[in-house]
């Protein structure tokens, strides 16, 4: 997985988030403008229309790709809605419970921004919770402005209710998927050689532990023979680039197998025990007939293949260390040959 593949991922969750968010915020805009004119509470009707108009143009922030300024403008421009709305209308319309939504978003936002400051995210928390008890003391206190039809009023709570948790389990939700992609990434990272861009030894250790059928199956370890002298003579980028050209006729050739690169030069197979020395045997030939070209050079490499069956019980080190021992009986019969 490269750092530029988690950019790209990482900005399309923002931007497909804050296209999703903005059309929600339009949509529940338009409909507060319709129930406000139908109460005549004029003066909240036209601040709605204003919004609206607010809303359309983030589309062209988002589209500017200007995520924070468009996260902070939202921000402020729903405390600025909630605080305007509960004093005109009063507590009981539960505009206030869109800042225990707006908490969630302040932690959300901290942790796809560059920066990951979470000083921002508590202090609009903190914010948060002293519009609400500011709000809650002073509607107590205090009749609103214009006395909404109890019918509104219940629509509005309603609505309200809903919309918070809606609100707080959409974020959750684009957070949660996000994080348990980046963390498959990273697993799948952690078990990928970065060089041959095949599985590691420690993919080998998650294959040993999730195969049920082992009983069935053959683990042949081979190396490139002579690989010291490669390096040494034509040096380590031409060394990487033949291990590269192995693993992907290896991955080829063994396509339904469990393949891995285990370490430097050393490879892991995992296949059936049916026909197995016949594959690994055709397998050996393509790597000595294959010609290798880097830099001008024409290199002919040959491999030894070491191959043990699964035994009861056995750990996969001892599985691996069974087909060394096989490997090097083979290197020492003159090499370049498949020993089971």
């Amino acid at each position: 997985m490269s750092a530029d593949n988690n950019r790209s991922g990482h900005y399309k969750t923002i931007r497909q988030t804050c296209y999703t968010a903005n059309a929600a915020y339009l949509i529940l805009r338009s409909f507060y403008l319709a129930l406000f004119l139908a109460a005549k509470v004029y003066s909240l009707a036209w601040l709605t229309f204003a919004t609206i108009i607010f809303y359309f143009l983030c589309f062209f922030l988002i589209r500017k790709r200007q995520y924070y300024p468009y996260a902070l403008l939202c921000g402020n421009e729903y405390f600025a809605y909630i605080i305007t709305a509960t004093l005109l209308v009063g507590f009981g319309s539960g505009f206030h419970l869109y800042l225990i939504g707006l908490a969630v978003v302040s932690f959300f936002t901290t942790y796809f921004s560059k920066n990951k400051s979470k000083g921002g995210s508590i202090l609009w928390a903190v914010l948060s919770v002293g519009i609400y008890l500011m709000l809650f003391f002073i509607t107590r206190n205090n009749a609103p402005k214009y006395l909404i039809p109890d019918w509104m009023e219940t629509t509005l709570m309603a609505l309200h209710i809903v919309v918070a948790f809606l609100f707080v389990t959409f974020y959750l939700f684009v957070f949660t998927r996000y994080s348990l992609s980046l963390e498959n990434k990273i697993m799948l990272e952690s078990r990928t050689d970065e060089l041959t861009q095949i599985n590691n030894r420690y993919g080998l250790y998650d294959y040993f532990g999730q195969e049920e059928n082992k009983a069935s199956k053959s683990l042949a370890l081979f190396d490139i023979d002579d690989f010291k002298n490669i390096n040494d003579n034509y040096g380590h980028v031409a060394g990487d680039f033949i291990l590269k050209r192995i693993a992907a006729i290896t991955n080829e050739k063994f396509a339904d197998s469990f393949t891995c690169r285990y370490g430097g030069e050393e490879f892991v197979v995992v296949l059936d025990n049916e026909g197995a020395y016949e594959k690994l045997e055709g397998f050996r030939k393509a790597i000595e007939a294959e010609e290798i070209e880097y830099e001008g050079h024409t290199h002919k490499i040959t491999v030894t293949i070491g191959v043990a069956s699964y035994r009861k019980e056995i750990s996969i080190e001892k599985w691996i260390e069974l087909a060394d021992a096989k490997m090097y009986a083979g290197k020492n019969a003159g090499k370049n040959r498949t020993v089971i």
